[in-house]
């Protein structure tokens, strides 16, 4: 058994993964939230993959971690990640630049700003940013920026040093690659003309085999490796960039989403090519596929799976109507956006 523990508000990170892809894991893989983990008491043998760390209060994350602990003395579970010991993001970060391995730094708003490089950018720890944030071009602008308003709607607010750059080519890049377990594959290669880069909306003919190189290829699995061992991670996305040759690593995501769309026929490519390796990687750590009836975890896991299939479902429609439309303009000769891998 799997039994994957996450935020309830965010389980629909794997959703589409289990409602759409995961015929062989439906039956090996329960969703357990937090604040119900003591279900995991009478856990069968398995495999305990914890995330969502940014999400919880300290006091969640210290039972939670006790939880672990106890369940540490079984020897017929396998855990990954650690709600005490693995790295967060600030965290992470911050030690990378003491160790010389990330050019950038970060700072906390409340530390001291000096020595600091700009630009400079904020943005809250706890979960993603969906929008670029403002480069703050030097130290006045930094101490507006923390003074507004706005400050206080973050969770955790960091201070980021502007650590990335364009290639030759003039593109941005992100690459995010995955751990499970002793296994490092990668997702996905984005590129654009910007620096922040949330999910990469072209892809042009000279960057397709570049790109393939990168998902076949896995050029950078060992140092991946590494960062992931050296966070207490192992389970989790890591997302970076090359600055000069180097990785500079942005996060290690323990709850990241697999895929976030599901699958139809107007889809321009297999989209599935990229989450199948996640089933395969689970279904290979030991005891992940063995099937067991458990009362409470299965009822809990079901709770948090129903409002998703009706959100995937209504989610699945609409793009089935989208590429519809689309088909059809493009039928009668109605010029349309292109559609890019």
């Amino acid at each position: 058994m799997i039994y994957y523990v996450c935020h309830p508000g965010h389980a629909y990170t794997v959703a589409v993964m289990l409602l759409y892809y995961g015929e062989a894991l439906r039956r090996r893989f329960r969703l357990v939230p937090y604040g119900k983990e003591t279900t995991l008491r009478d856990a069968a043998p398995g495999v305990v993959i914890w995330t969502d760390f940014d999400r919880l209060s300290d006091q969640e994350r210290a039972a939670a971690g006790e939880l672990r602990s106890r369940l540490a003395l079984r020897d017929d579970l396998l855990q990954l990640n650690d709600p005490r010991r693995s790295e967060q993001r600030f965290g992470l970060l911050r030690r990378l630049h003491a160790e010389g391995r990330n050019g950038f730094d970060v700072r906390r708003p409340d530390e001291p700003l000096d020595g600091l490089r700009y630009p400079v950018f904020v943005r809250d720890e706890v979960g993603a940013s969906y929008t670029a944030p403002s480069l703050l071009p030097d130290r006045a602008a930094l101490e507006a920026a923390l003074a507004a308003p706005e400050i206080r709607r973050l969770g955790r607010p960091m201070i980021v040093e502007f650590g990335v750059k364009p290639g030759a080519d003039g593109f941005y890049r992100k690459y995010g690659a995955y751990r499970i377990g002793p296994r490092i594959f990668p997702q996905h290669l984005y590129l654009e003309r910007q620096w922040f880069i949330k999910h990469g909306s072209t892809l042009l003919t000279q960057h397709r085999q570049e790109f393939f190189d990168y998902v076949t290829g896995n050029p950078h699995a060992a140092e991946l490796m590494r960062h992931f061992e050296d966070a207490g991670i192992g389970y989790g996305r890591i997302d970076y960039t090359l600055v000069d040759g180097r990785i500079q690593v942005f996060e290690i995501n323990t709850n990241p989403a697999v895929l976030s769309n599901p699958p139809t026929r107007f889809d321009s490519y297999d989209q599935g090519r990229y989450g199948r390796p996640w089933i395969e990687a689970l279904l290979a750590l030991p005891g992940a596929d063995v099937a067991a009836v458990q009362k409470d975890i299965d009822a809990r896991h079901e709770r948090l799976l129903r409002p998703l299939r009706r959100h995937y479902a209504r989610l699945y429609r609409g793009l089935v109507l989208r590429g519809a439309w689309r088909r059809l303009r493009q039928a009668v000769g109605i010029a349309g956006p292109a559609v890019a891998l």
